[in-house]
């Protein structure tokens, strides 16, 4: 009996799943949202933002960090800049040039959503006044035109971004690494956050509480003393 050698195989070959490309993500921040919230806390330590940066990439998958050469992550951030004030611009080339943020800096006077004085509100009522500078508009313009191709992530207090996020959410599915998310310290979060939040699925925000995190941002351990930051000096 004569062997015959195996033949080649002439079907049709075995497809080989395709790795999903990482789609692109977008950091959002409120930059003087997350200053006044971090200055309004009873214990005034400064925000360590290299370690911010850390914990938001550890947190969201497929997130990268901004200063990456081939990075498909950008970060943005709005923030009331005034060309007076030395402190607040060191901070400000710190996160261009290091944390390779794109800052957006827009004047104190065009910052306010609305204009304090029709408020009756006096000039240096700062608890007061310093809940009016948000930059929901632009913010929710930046979802509304990525929401298609990035991930979005966002880094604010502001209930007006609530219905933003929510149809960003929407429009991207049960996708894992298309969902939007929400950072911020849980306990400076209007409350009406907890009715969206608590729901639960694919078309809601992922919450990322950074309250949950204090010990690392702030840099501090609970049975030491924080050490000298480099950017204790640096005001926001």
């Amino acid at each position: 009996m004569t062997v015959h050698p195996p033949q080649p195989h002439r079907g049709t070959p075995r497809s080989v799943p395709s790795r999903t490309p990482a789609i692109p993500t977008i950091v959002l921040i409120d930059g003087s949202a997350l200053f006044l919230t971090v200055r309004s806390m009873p214990d005034n330590r400064p925000l360590d933002y290299r370690a911010f940066v850390d914990l938001l990439v550890e947190q969201i998958p497929g997130l990268q960090q901004p200063a990456a050469p081939t990075s498909d992550s950008r970060w943005v951030m709005w923030t009331a800049a005034s060309p007076q004030n030395e402190g607040q611009n060191r901070f400000l080339d710190f996160a261009e040039s290091q944390l390779r943020w794109e800052v957006r800096r827009v004047g104190p006077v065009d910052s306010f959503l609305i204009e304090p004085a029709q408020l009756g509100l006096a000039a240096d009522n700062r608890p007061a006044v310093s809940r009016l500078v948000r930059f929901d508009a632009s913010i929710a313009f930046a979802i509304g035109r990525l929401a298609d191709t990035h991930r979005v992530v966002v880094v604010s207090d502001s209930y007006a971004l609530a219905d933003p996020l929510h149809r960003a959410a929407t429009v991207t599915g049960s996708e894992p690494l298309r969902q939007p998310h929400l950072a911020f310290f849980g306990r400076a979060l209007d409350s009406r956050w907890q009715r969206l939040l608590l729901k639960g699925g694919p078309v809601v925000p992922v919450f990322i509480d950074l309250d949950d995190h204090e010990a690392r941002l702030f840099g501090f351990a609970s049975s030491t003393e924080a050490s000298t930051s480099t950017l204790e000096g640096l005001v926001f």
